[in-house]
């Protein structure tokens, strides 16, 4: 691990770090609370020291230490004896709200799932770099519940594999949950692009076949994935079959207002055209295939929903209830 990366660790330990001693208004000696976070005392007071006590002045304004390193001994007017925080075996904090320097006690919940799945994002594509692994990893032990599954998550993961093989132009198999057809299902592609959408990661890829020039699979839905020594080669016309793969159709339709929800799940965009209390009128961008989207689209709606136009596609939701009734032998 890098310098810096073992930095970062040790940095992750200043949330609790003070919460700990927030506890401990009379404070603690170092040592107690570096063996209760599990790093050594000299990597803390160097954390310490690095990230309140090195800058206290800053353009001129002065601002007070959240962290004190001190002597339990007193003088003789009883005050505390002053003592170089290099070599100070006690610390405390003295500020009321010392997490606010963090910048974590101002994100919600939400806020931090979404920074966490941006890092995740991030190290899918690179997964060789330590600092943002080690920062994460800290993270995930920052939020885990205690009694949460133990064990690293930051093994490679299917989209490290699949960035991968997109670079290095090789064939991958897969087991794979169909999306627009109901069951699994095992085949070779030839990766041609890794991409994130508001569905999660989705890989393009081929080879072309007497359906399609482009197939989608979302990452979420393969099950089993093996890069294999087989290399491919891009079709000379890569970049337009990739163009037209993701190309929108557009959509108007009308939704109960509580199903909104659905539109926004499986469109690419959503635009308002008029509404009241209980429907909603809206135009829809919706990627291939645009029938079994606007039809599973439609089902998750309730039987209010209608499309308005194209008025070829005002049946999707019909076509695909009857080939899930199907399916299950309904």
């Amino acid at each position: 691990m890098s310098h810096v990366a073992m930095y970062a660790k040790r940095l992750a330990a200043l949330p609790r770090a003070l919460a700990i001693l927030e506890l401990h208004p009379d404070g603690l000696p170092l040592s107690d609370l570096a063996s209760e976070l599990g790093v050594g005392p000299e990597d803390l007071r160097e954390v310490f020291m690095a990230y309140y006590l090195a800058d206290l002045v800053e353009l001129g304004n002065f601002t007070a230490p959240v962290v004190d390193f001190f002597a339990p001994e007193t003088g003789s007017d009883g005050a505390d004896v002053d003592v170089d925080p290099a070599t100070a075996q006690w610390v405390r904090v003295v500020a009321s709200d010392p997490e606010q320097e963090l910048g974590v006690d101002h994100l919600s919940a939400e806020q931090l799932g979404r920074l966490f799945e941006a890092g995740t994002d991030l190290l899918a594509l690179e997964p060789d770099n330590e600092v943002l692994s080690s920062a994460l990893e800290a993270f995930q032990s920052a939020l885990w519940p205690v009694d949460g599954p133990a064990g690293s998550v930051w093994k490679a993961t299917t989209a490290q594999q699949l960035h991968r093989a997109v670079q290095e132009r090789r064939r991958v198999r897969i087991t794979y949950v169909r999306q627009w057809h109901p069951g699994s299902g095992q085949r070779v592609i030839e990766p041609y692009r890794l991409v994130r959408t508001r569905r999660g990661w989705e890989v393009d890829a081929g080879p072309a076949d007497e359906v399609a020039a482009v197939r989608t699979f979302l990452v979420s839905g393969i099950e089993s994935c093996e890069v294999l020594g087989e290399r491919f080669d891009l079709p000379p016309d890569a970049d337009a079959l990739l163009a037209a793969h993701r190309a929108p159709v557009t959509v108007q339709l009308v939704v109960p207002q509580e199903r909104r929800w659905a539109v926004d799940r499986y469109a690419e965009a959503v635009t308002v055209l008029a509404d009241d209390e209980e429907m909603v009128s809206l135009r829809a961008e919706l990627l291939p295939p645009v029938d079994q989207r606007l039809g599973l689209l439609l089902i998750c709606c309730s039987p209010e929903a209608f499309v308005m136009a194209p008025v070829e596609l005002a049946g999707a939701g019909e076509t695909m209830a009857r080939v899930l009734l199907a399916h299950h032998n309904v």
